[in-house]
C-alpha cells in the first residue's frame, strides 16, 4: 500500500504572479540554524531554486519544490519573505 501526499496548495510563490515581476523575492524557511531559501526562476517559471544554508543553490522543478516546502513547513520551519 502506498501513501499519497496531498498536493500542496497555497504555496507563497503562487501569489508571485500578482506581484511586480521585476523584483526577485525569496522565501526563507528557518528552524534553529538551518535556513532553506526558495527563489522562483525568472527565466522559466517551471523551476524554483532551493538553497540550504551556505550551500550552492539547486534548480528543481516547481512541483518538487512545492512538496519540499510543505514537508519543511510541516516539520516546524517558520516562513519569512525577503524582496
Amino acid at each position: 500500500m502506498t501513501i499519497r501526499e496531498k498536493y500542496p496548495e497555497n504555496i507563497p510563490w503562487d501569489a508571485d504572479s500578482k506581484l511586480d515581476q521585476s523584483k526577485q523575492i525569496q522565501w526563507m524557511l528557518t528552524k534553529g540554524e538551518n535556513v532553506f531559501t526558495f527563489t522562483r526562476s525568472q527565466i522559466n517559471d517551471k523551476y524554483v531554486y532551493i538553497k540550504k544554508n551556505k550551500e550552492q543553490k539547486k534548480a528543481v522543478k516547481e512541483y518538487e519544490a512545492r512538496f519540499t516546502y510543505q514537508r519543511l513547513f510541516d516539520e516546524g520551519y517558520l516562513l519569512a519573505a525577503v524582496a
